[in-house]
C-alpha cells in the first residue's frame, strides 16, 4: 500500500472514530439530562437516608389521623382544602396541617436500633403515647407510633409500621401532635374574595338587600333595581374575608342567649364557582379583649364569637346601596369617546396611547380628553328617580370600553345630559343600564360635553399669538 492510500484510509478511520465518539458523548449527555438530572445529589441522598420517613412526600397526603390519650383527631383533604372530620365536622387550619406534615417530613433520626435488641416498653412504645397515621393519594397508609419523652435531651422513640427498627429522634415535633382541638380549627369566618362572589343576600329585619356581580360591576335587585355601589360591596366582602373567630362555642351555644333566635342580620353569599353557599347570621354583641365581638351562626350549626367588623357596613340604609357614581369605569380602559351637543359632535379613538380624531386621524389635545374622561368616570349623582326632564338636551357622551383587537370584547356606555330646570340648578343625566334619572352638578356636565372645539390643538400661528 503506497503512502498516499495509507494516509487516505487512516483519515477515513479517524473520521469514523470521531463520529462514533461524538455519538457516544451525545448519548451519554442525553442520558444524564433525561435521567441523572432527576436523581438526588449525594448530599440529598444522605439527607433522605437520615429521615425518619424515607421517600415521604407530604403533598401526597390526603388524610391525617392523630390518636392520643384515647382521643382521635381525623382530618380529610378535599379539593385542596383540609377539614376536621372527627371528633367534629369543621374547617381545618391549612397552615397548621401543613406545619405538622412538614415537621414529620423533615424529622431526622439520631439513632436506629434493631427491634430485636430493644424493649418497646422501655421506650414508651407499649403502648405509645401517640400514633400518627397518614393516608396517601394512592390509598396506602404510613403509621408512626410515638413514645414518651426520654430523659436528657427530650428525644422520642418512634416506630414506623412495617419497619424492623426503632428510631430515636428529636422530640420537638411532638408539640404539633399535642395541639388542642381548637388549634386545628380554622379561625377564618369566610374564605372568599370579591371576584369569587356571584351574589349577596342580606336580611335586616324587614329590610332586604340583594346584589349580583356582573363582571366588574354589581347590580342591585332589591330593594330596587339599579347599579349597586361596587366599592361598598367589595369592601363588605373584604371585611368578611378578614373576620377571625375569637371563641368557638359548640355544644354550649344557646341561640336565644346569643341573639341568634332572631338575628340582626342574615347573609347568604353564593359563590361564582358553584361551591357551597356561605350562610351567616349575626346576633348579639359583647366587648372582647381586642374590641367589640358579635355572635355568629354559620351554616345553621356552627356557633362562635367573631370580631365585629361588618355590622357598621351592613347598617347602611338599603336604598343607599345603589351606586353614587353615575356609571363607574376606569379611564385607562377607554378605547373610544364620542361627544355630541345639539350643534357639534366629535369622535375620538385611542391609537398607541394617543387620542386622535376618527374623521381625519389628527391628534387631539391629550390633556383635555383626559380631563373629560376623568370627570365622566367620577361623575356622582346628587338626586335619584327624578321626573322625566322638560328641559332641553345638553349633550351626549359615549365611551367604548375594552379592546378592538380580534377576539376582544368592547362595551359602550352612554350618558345623556339635560339642562337644569332653573338657573343654578342641577343638570340631569340618564346612563345606559340605569333606569333612574339622576341629578348631577351642572358644571361637571358642561365640563364633559361643553366646548367641543377645544379638543383640537390651536393652529401654530394662533398659538404663537396667544403666547405673545
Amino acid at each position: 500500500m503506497n503512502r498516499r492510500k495509507f494516509e487516505k484510509r487512516n483519515g477515513r478511520m479517524k473520521t469514523r472514530n470521531l463520529v462514533i465518539l461524538s455519538a457516544i458523548v451525545i448519548a451519554l449527555g442525553a442520558y444524564i439530562f433525561l435521567f441523572e438530572r432527576h436523581q438526588p445529589s449525594s448530599e440529598e441522598a444522605r439527607d433522605a437516608a437520615d429521615r425518619v420517613l424515607r421517600d415521604f412526600d407530604r403533598d401526597r397526603v390526603t388524610g391525617l389521623l392523630v390518636e392520643r390519650d384515647g382521643d382521635r383527631l381525623r382530618l380529610e383533604k378535599a379539593g385542596g382544602s383540609w377539614r376536621i372530620a372527627e371528633p367534629i365536622d369543621f374547617p381545618a387550619d391549612g397552615s397548621t396541617v401543613s406545619s405538622t406534615l412538614g415537621s414529620l417530613a423533615n424529622l431526622d433520626a439520631d439513632r436506629r436500633l434493631p427491634l430485636a435488641e430493644v424493649s418497646l416498653a422501655d421506650y414508651g412504645l407499649e403502648p405509645p403515647t401517640a400514633t400518627v397515621t397518614l393516608r396517601m393519594d394512592d390509598g396506602s397508609e404510613v403509621s408512626v407510633a410515638v413514645g414518651s419523652e426520654m430523659p436528657l435531651g427530650s428525644r422520642r422513640a418512634l416506630r414506623v409500621a412495617g419497619a424492623d427498627e426503632l428510631v430515636i429522634a428529636p422530640g420537638w415535633f411532638a408539640s404539633d401532635l399535642e395541639r388542642d382541638l381548637d388549634d386545628w380549627r380554622s379561625r377564618d369566618v369566610v374564605d372568599l374574595r370579591a371576584d369569587q362572589v356571584a351574589s349577596i343576600d342580606i336580611q335586616a329585619g324587614e329590610d332586604s338587600i340583594r346584589a349580583v356581580r356582573i363582571g366588574e360591576r354589581w347590580q342591585l335587585l332589591s330593594p330596587l333595581e339599579d347599579l349597586a355601589d361596587r366599592d361598598h360591596l367589595q369592601a363588605l366582602v373584604s371585611d368578611l374575608g378578614a373576620l377571625r373567630i375569637e371563641e368557638f362555642l359548640d355544644d354550649a351555644a344557646d341561640p336565644a342567649a346569643l341573639g341568634l333566635d332572631q338575628p340582626e342580620y342574615e347573609l347568604l353569599i353564593v359563590r361564582s364557582d358553584g361551591g357551597e353557599p356561605v350562610s351567616l347570621d349575626l346576633g348579639a354583641t359583647r366587648d372582647g379583649e381586642g374590641g367589640a365581638e358579635v355572635a355568629v351562626r354559620r351554616g345553621g350549626g356552627e356557633y362562635f364569637w367573631a370580631a365585629d367588623r361588618v355590622r357598621t357596613r351592613l347598617a347602611k340604609a338599603p336604598v343607599l346601596w345603589r351606586s353614587k357614581k353615575v356609571w363607574p369605569f376606569e379611564t385607562m380602559d377607554v378605547e373610544g369617546l364620542r361627544l355630541r351637543t345639539p350643534d357639534d359632535g366629535v369622535e375620538l379613538e385611542k391609537n398607541d396611547f394617543q387620542w386622535r380624531f376618527a374623521a381625519d386621524g389628527a391628534e387631539a389635545e391629550q390633556g383635555r380628553v383626559s380631563d373629560r374622561l376623568t370627570a365622566l368616570a367620577g361623575l356622582e349623582a346628587t338626586d335619584y328617580d327624578l321626573m322625566t326632564p322638560m328641559s332641553a338636551e345638553m349633550g351626549r357622551a359615549e365611551v367604548v370600553l375594552g379592546t378592538f383587537e380580534e377576539g376582544g370584547d368592547a362595551e359602550t356606555a352612554t350618558f345623556v345630559f339635560y339642562e337644569p330646570l332653573e338657573e343654578g340648578g342641577r343638570a340631569m343625566v340618564r346612563a345606559s343600564g340605569r333606569e333612574a334619572l339622576m341629578g348631577v352638578d351642572a358644571a361637571d356636565a358642561r365640563r364633559i360635553v361643553g366646548e367641543l372645539g377645544d379638543l383640537r390643538p390651536a393652529p401654530a400661528d394662533e398659538s404663537a399669538e396667544t403666547a405673545e
